[in-house]
């Protein structure tokens, strides 16, 4: 008596069904992949929250003012160092990095910034001016937002006064 032995292996209609499977994954997909701008743009409203965080977090750590300044006219903003005169007033000069690309200074510019493509800062308002302040205990000068788009999104970045918390959502 011979026995026949079912050899392990898929069917045809197995194969198929997960070649269906793949192709419909990947026709919904990929084109949102395609957009890379809704990426950049997710990217920018991550670095607006890190570098809010970081100018409350190095006023803290200097104990020092900080303050991010929103320039809407060139697309970009940047970190400045606040300095006490001896008359009381404050100097302002934008912070030196090391990791920054040319001269130090931390200005992040969303036409030059490959990562950034298409993204346009197209609002700022802390109480009716462009920035933000942070006091040597992190405490922000007024709550507020930043307004970024890409195409036909956009999403606004949060800070609560007071208590310096920040938050996105898309409009």
């Amino acid at each position: 008596m011979h026995r026949r032995h079912a050899h392990p292996g898929y069917t045809l209609i197995e194969v198929l069904i997960t070649v269906v499977v793949i192709g419909l994954a990947s026709a919904i997909v990929v084109p949102s992949l395609m957009r890379g701008g809704t990426l950049g743009l997710q990217a920018a409203a991550r670095i607006v929250i890190a570098d809010l965080l970081l100018a409350q977090n190095d006023a803290i750590a200097y104990q020092a003012r900080r303050r991010v300044v929103f320039d809407i006219d060139n697309n970009e903003y940047r970190i400045e160092a606040g300095t006490v005169q001896p008359d009381g007033s404050v100097a302002w000069s934008t912070l030196q990095v090391s990791w920054m690309p040319g001269n130090g200074d931390y200005v992040v510019d969303f036409d030059t910034d490959s990562r950034f493509d298409g993204v346009v800062l197209i609002e700022a308002d802390f109480d009716g001016v462009e920035r933000v302040a942070f006091d040597e205990l992190g405490g922000p000068s007024d709550g507020g937002f930043v307004r970024l788009r890409f195409e036909d999104q956009t999403y606004r970045v949060q800070l609560a006064e007071f208590t310096g918390r920040v938050s996105v959502t898309r409009e």
